[in-house]
């Protein structure tokens, strides 16, 4: 399978997609989150030359989405001495195991570079040892309610 990473505003007829995956998977466990808000959110990462920006994986042969990752000035506030961030990063459940994400990290990071970031930071449950093979170092961690591992880890990479 191939796919091509491009950005959302190239695309912005994919905005919904980010929204209900990023609203799917973790915005349903926020009592003050709604789809409209995160649709909002992603309407105005529809843009290449400043922060929120988001990327896409598109299937070549589709044309469809089939992944995302975000570079965000902030992904929530557990952490809001921390900027900017990698965040919103999805790939769809029969894509994954093949190099999306990495994919789209590594394309993140070239962003981050062009803005001129010297340090990354980005948070995880489930997804913590991809982002260790990926070159990111646990800085912290807090309890939470809804990763299965029963907390969330802070990451960061220097650029």
């Amino acid at each position: 399978m191939s796919y091509d990473i491009v950005y959302l505003a190239d695309r912005p007829d994919c905005v919904d997609a980010c929204a209900a995956w990023a609203y799917g998977r973790w915005g349903v466990q926020k009592p003050d989150s709604s789809l409209e808000r995160v649709r909002g959110y992603f309407a105005q990462c529809c843009q290449k030359d400043d922060l929120p920006l988001t990327l896409l994986a598109i299937n070549q042969e589709t044309g469809l989405p089939i992944g995302m990752a975000s570079l965000w000035p902030q992904d929530g506030t557990d952490w809001p001495d921390k900027t900017p961030w990698i965040a919103a990063v999805y790939t769809l459940y029969r894509y994954r195991g093949q190099g999306v994400a990495k994919s789209l990290i590594d394309r993140i990071l070239k962003e981050a570079k062009r803005f001129d970031i010297k340090t990354i930071y980005l948070k995880s449950g489930s997804a913590a040892g991809m982002y260790l093979r990926l070159g990111f170092e646990e800085i912290d961690r807090q309890p939470s309610l809804t990763a299965a591992e029963g907390f969330k880890t802070l990451f960061c990479k220097a650029l």
